[in-house]
Formats: structure tokens, sequence, C-alpha cells
């Protein structure tokens, strides 16, 4: 099983990676999925699942190489540019 990211100095951190430990597997089927019908920025990501939780399992994915940078932004909910990821 793949561990959850978390800030080694938090003991908040450590418990929250602990508490979605069983759910790292499944979110990242279901976020591969989810690109594979069209791209997101992680503001979307967020609001789609609910939970700031699904960034790492992105940044995790990304760095896994079946994530990348599609070269192109998109306005977040409070108007900013964010990154638009697509499938690699």
């Amino acid at each position: 099983e793949i561990a959850a990211p978390f800030q080694a100095h938090s003991a908040t951190s450590k418990e929250a990676a602990r508490s979605i430990a069983g759910k790292i597997g499944p979110m990242e089927r279901e976020l591969l999925a989810m690109f594979g019908a069209r791209d997101w920025t992680d503001d979307e990501l967020i609001n789609q699942f609910g939970t700031q939780s699904v960034r790492p399992r992105r940044i995790y994915l990304t760095a896994m190489g079946k994530l990348r940078d599609s070269g192109t932004t998109r306005k977040t909910r409070t108007g900013r540019q964010a990154v638009v990821w697509v499938i690699s």
C-alpha cells in the first residue's frame, strides 16, 4: 500500500495521513479515471472531492509520471490562475 504524504514535524499531519491510508489506492484509481474523461486543476479536484486530501494524491501521480502539467492554466474559484493537469 502507498503511504500518504505528511509533514514529519506535525502530529496532526501524521494523523491525517494515517486516517486516509485505506483510501489512497481507491482515491488514486478514481483520480486516474476522472483524468481519463477530462483535465483538472487542483482547485477543481478539491471542489469535486470535497477534501484537500486529493491534492497530495495528484502530486504523487504526477511524480509517478501518470499525470503532467498541460502547459495551460485556468481560473480557480477565487479568480487566480492554476495549472491544468492531464494524463501523461
